[in-house]
């Protein structure tokens, strides 16, 4: 009897410890099954959050775009922006034109910067950049022209009633008012300094139209300015732009 109580305890025992080691088991999946879903949930809201943000930086860069075109065309109107959500600020930027036998100009144009989480969409000078850095490119054509005796270079100046900039929603709009004033330069030989945060980008724009370029701080505030260096003895029609910029919002 002795013998068959201790075989009965043992193999009690062994279904206990099987038991046991089924219900840790279970746990044990069903924690891996929890946190795996987390993990799936996580990097699924982060890929839509990525969708979403680079959708808005491409809505901002499409806005600027459209108001760039109405500027050179001196139409006065609305620009939606159309970003579930992002900032715009206004940036100090000056344009300078430099001539060897001539006089210099700077024009204090100013520009815009949308920030939509990592991403960042600038209004400078004339352009749309889109990126930071080394990846920052010019979605819009470099507005400098040379051909001939003859160069073109439209600049859009914001004036002092132009917006500081705010929150941007999906009913947002810029609304533009626009004057022109034509300068004619005589023959010359012509540089074109664009102050930004984004140099390579312009310097790859600038030097695809065959320009040669050099970097200068002209003012020493940290924020370099491209120059671009037009061939010799042309002539310069410089077309400013003063623009009014309104901030609306639906």
């Amino acid at each position: 009897m002795t013998g068959s109580t201790s075989r009965l305890r043992t193999a009690s025992s062994r279904s206990e410890n099987r038991a046991q080691s089924n219900v840790v088991g279970v746990a044990l999946l069903l924690g891996i099954g929890v946190v795996a879903i987390g993990l799936v949930t996580a990097s699924v809201g982060g890929l839509v959050d990525a969708q979403r943000t680079s959708a808005d930086a491409g809505a901002a860069a499409d806005g600027f775009e459209s108001l760039r075109d109405g500027t050179f065309a001196s139409e006065d109107s609305a620009y939606p922006m159309r970003v579930t959500d992002g900032d715009l600020v206004r940036v100090n930027r000056t344009v300078r034109i430099g001539a060897v036998n001539g006089v210099n100009r700077t024009y204090d144009a100013d520009g815009y910067v949308v920030t939509i989480g990592s991403h960042r969409v600038a209004f400078v000078g004339g352009a749309v950049v889109r990126g930071t850095g080394e990846n920052a490119q010019l979605v819009t054509p470099a507005p400098l022209s040379s051909a001939g005796d003859a160069a073109f270079l439209p600049v859009p100046v914001l004036n002092a009633s132009s917006s500081d900039g705010g929150g941007l929603d999906a009913g947002t709009e810029l609304q533009t008012q626009t004057t022109r004033t034509v300068s004619e330069l005589p023959a010359d030989t012509y540089t074109v300094a664009v102050e930004t945060a984004a140099p390579a980008a312009w310097e790859r724009a600038y030097e695809q139209r065959g320009f040669d370029t050099t970097r200068s701080d002209f003012d020493g505030d940290g924020v370099p300015s491209v120059v671009a260096t037009l061939p010799e003895d042309q002539t310069l029609t410089v077309v400013q732009y003063d623009l009014t910029v309104e901030v609306r919002r639906g």
